[in-house]
């Protein structure tokens, strides 16, 4: 069976697009799902120690590295055990939330998701599928002012997940959200379960 890892990151809780989309997205691909709603997960920032931590062989870590480094490795565990990510991602000020900024800073880890090599960074997420359910308030996904789109897609490219599919509830959502959402659903209906 496959296994979903559905995360979510839009302050509206239920009246989020991003949200109904993720969750049609999960609904119809079934599967093994864990759930990981980053609003209410109380992440903690990176700090100095928790850097620092990063960095330091796993051998070498000291206790309070290590305790330092729970949150960051729980998350970790979810994305590894997960054939498949299943992201909402709203647009805000241009780009990701603050909770999906901090989610990705805390399993962006060198020697985890991400190695360097003598040719050059390798990701080390190869062979998962990732979808990006996002919506704006009209801004147009592939626009100038969109850092959205293009920060997820380098972001999980770097970490190897090249296989990427955006759904889009953005273009006409200021005029006609119903239309937009409709639109977008259809595409998640059109979608290989």
């Amino acid at each position: 069976m496959t296994k979903i890892l559905h995360i979510d990151s839009s302050l509206k809780g239920e009246g989020s697009n991003t949200r109904k989309l993720s969750a049609a997205i999960v609904a119809k691909l079934g599967g093994d799902v864990t759930y990981r709603d980053l609003v209410k997960s109380d992440l903690t920032p990176v700090n100095e120690a928790l850097f620092g931590a990063y960095y330091t062989p796993a051998a070498d870590r000291s206790a309070e590295q290590k305790a330092s480094l729970a949150q960051s490795d729980e998350l970790l565990a979810e994305i590894f055990a997960a054939d498949v990510i299943v992201i909402g991602a709203p647009m805000y000020n241009f780009s990701v939330s603050s909770h999906l900024k901090l989610y990705i800073d805390l399993v962006a880890r060198v020697g985890e998701t991400f190695a360097y090599t003598e040719t050059g960074p390798k990701g080390l997420l190869e062979g998962k599928k990732v979808y990006f359910a996002v919506a704006t308030g009209g801004t147009p996904i592939g626009s100038p002012v969109d850092q959205l789109v293009p920060t997820l897609k380098t972001i999980f490219g770097f970490f190897g997940i090249t296989d990427q599919t955006v759904i889009d509830a953005s273009d006409g959502m200021a005029v006609d959200p119903e239309a937009t959402m409709a639109k977008a659903f259809a595409t998640i209906d059109a979608l290989a379960a």
